[in-house]
């Protein structure tokens, strides 16, 4: 399974990029614009999700704030995965952040929904997961780069557009906001599955494992 996983890295990751300082501009702006949107939520709600709203507008602070610290001693010591894996475990905890604020419009039930959500959320990143391993020894023998990893991002794919075209028709025909908000969560949970990638770039052990293979008439040997 180990060593699938590998060749399935070596297929998608053509290339490495370092964690830079880009990744913590990235990871701080996100947070920055979700903030924004719960304190917007937060302005026009009353009550339960207003106080909610409220709680998760500290959260997202102290999240800021940690991802700056990371940052800053990223400046003086880049070297360890701690500080490296900072902004894609930073994108992590804001899926976890975007899934609690859609719970909070079910109401009272919001606790067992953001529960429901991150449970759907671990199910299909596992369920995509062993898709992936499972379909590297074909589609390794492909030709087309971009076809392969349309292929390997295939049930993230679905998920993205069948979520999208939920959003789409609820809003065209009226439909209840929470139509919306479960196409939401659904491209957040999609979403999500692209940017647990960033680990590669601070674990690189994929990558002497993948340049050690040699190419023999397409395959990976």
């Amino acid at each position: 399974m180990k060593e699938k996983y590998y060749e399935f890295l070596s297929i998608l990751m053509t290339g490495y990029i370092p964690v830079r300082n880009l990744n913590f501009y990235l990871a701080f702006l996100f947070e920055i614009l979700f903030t924004s949107v719960v304190l917007i939520v937060s302005i026009f709600t009353k009550n339960q999700m207003h106080n909610l709203s409220i709680f998760l507008i500290h959260v997202t602070i102290v999240h800021m704030v940690i991802v700056l610290l990371a940052f800053l001693l990223f400046q003086k010591f880049s070297a360890p995965k701690l500080l490296q894996s900072v902004p894609t475990t930073s994108f992590l905890f804001l899926h976890f952040e975007f899934l609690f604020l859609s719970s909070i419009f079910f109401g009272e039930q919001y606790l067992s929904i953001f529960f429901l959500c991150i449970g759907l959320s671990f199910v299909f990143q596992v369920i995509n997961f062993f898709y992936q391993i499972s379909i590297v020894p074909k589609v390794k023998q492909m030709p087309d780069t971009e076809h392969k990893k349309n292929l390997l991002h295939l049930p993230a794919l679905i998920v993205i557009l069948t979520s999208a075209a939920i959003v789409v028709i609820a809003r065209l025909f009226m439909l209840s906001g929470i139509y919306i908000i479960i196409g939401l969560v659904g491209l957040s949970i999609s979403w999500n599955s692209f940017f647990i990638l960033g680990y590669t770039q601070v674990f690189t052990g994929w990558r002497k494992k993948s340049t050690n293979n040699f190419i023999y008439r397409g395959e990976i040997k």
